[in-house]
């Protein structure tokens, strides 16, 4: 099945891209729409790319007023009826409404973002001859550091679960805590070679933990707070096991990865841990930004507060928008 919307597949040098973002009624439809608005302001080469904004629940539909602004950003409103087999974890929503599209989309290449995200300036999405481009976890949490990491044997048995190689992933470097892990990214900033099929591999193996029982932080008794506000404490347990699957899709088919340029879905509610090298001009002009939850009236934002580090048209940009 292909998609017909308004939009038609355009191209950067003759590679077609897709945005692939996710709106449900309240809080995230809003976060999207920015997200929309910002890469058509400062996406570059990719600004006139299309964007699919699916909404993978019936019973959280936006309202007619977001629909209203993602039809004049000229940006494919899909709705989907996904069934979760964990609906409390709401990245489960995202991983299987993924999959979902990439079956449907005729794009080359897919960009999945997180919708409490937002571009600042124009971004580096190529994926240079790999299949896949990433960016590794920003602190350990439910990653393994090798056999005497309490978190290993989840690794080992998903992989057994997946009938994937645990040996084929390789060790990469946390971006805060920088802490040597068996590989596992960030799942809201994930562009992939769509023919690899990486996101239906992703869902795949997601649906196979869930029925082995597999849960990261099972009986931890805590709660993640995410870009929307707290998880319950149920969906927290699986806090992390959406990327792990993730990595197995990637690394446990033999498929070439890119690791993206730290300017690229900079972690904001970490700003201060990266201050020394942004200060040493290590790390400077950060075109897209993850913020969480750091877009509360009432919370301290590092890009509205003008520290250094962001593009100043971007900067200039969102303070208008968010007032």
């Amino acid at each position: 099945m292909q998609i017909h919307a308004k939009t038609v597949n355009r191209s950067v040098d003759s590679e077609t891209f897709a945005f692939l973002i996710m709106a449900e009624a309240g809080i995230i439809a809003e976060q999207a729409t920015l997200l929309c608005e910002s890469i058509r302001r400062f996406g570059g080469r990719y600004a006139n790319a299309d964007i699919a904004v699916i909404s993978p629940r019936p019973d959280k539909r936006p309202s007619a007023n977001i629909l209203r602004k993602l039809e004049e950003l000229n940006a494919a409103y899909i709705p989907l009826n996904i069934v979760s087999p964990c609906p409390e974890y709401g990245s489960s929503f995202r991983v299987l409404a993924s999959a979902e599209y990439e079956r449907m989309s005729n794009a080359d290449t897919l960009i999945c973002l997180d919708s409490d995200s937002v571009f600042l300036g124009e971004p580096d999405l190529a994926l240079k001859g790999n299949d896949a481009a990433v960016r590794p976890v920003d602190v350990k949490g439910m990653c393994t550091t090798g056999a005497s990491d309490p978190y290993d044997a989840y690794w080992k048995k998903l992989c057994d679960v997946c009938e994937t190689d645990y040996e084929m992933i390789p060790y990469v470097t946390t971006t805060v805590d920088k802490q040597l892990v068996k590989a596992s990214y960030n799942g809201g900033f994930v562009i992939v070679r769509r023919n690899q099929e990486v996101f239906q591999r992703t869902a795949s193996y997601f649906q196979r933990s869930v029925k082995a029982g597999m849960r990261p932080y099972a009986g931890q008794n805590i709660r993640v707070r995410a870009g929307y506000g707290l998880v319950s404490y149920e969906g927290s347990e699986y806090w992390g096991s959406s990327q792990a699957c993730l990595s197995l899709a990637l690394w446990c088919s033999g498929l070439s990865v890119r690791t993206l340029s730290p300017t690229l879905n900079f972690p904001l509610h970490f700003y201060e841990q990266f201050l020394p090298e942004i200060e040493k001009g290590i790390l400077s002009n950060i075109v897209h930004v993850h913020y969480h939850h750091l877009f509360f009236p009432t919370s301290a934002n590092a890009i509205i507060d003008g520290h250094p580090g962001f593009p100043s048209e971007g900067v200039s940009w969102l303070r208008e928008r968010l007032g």
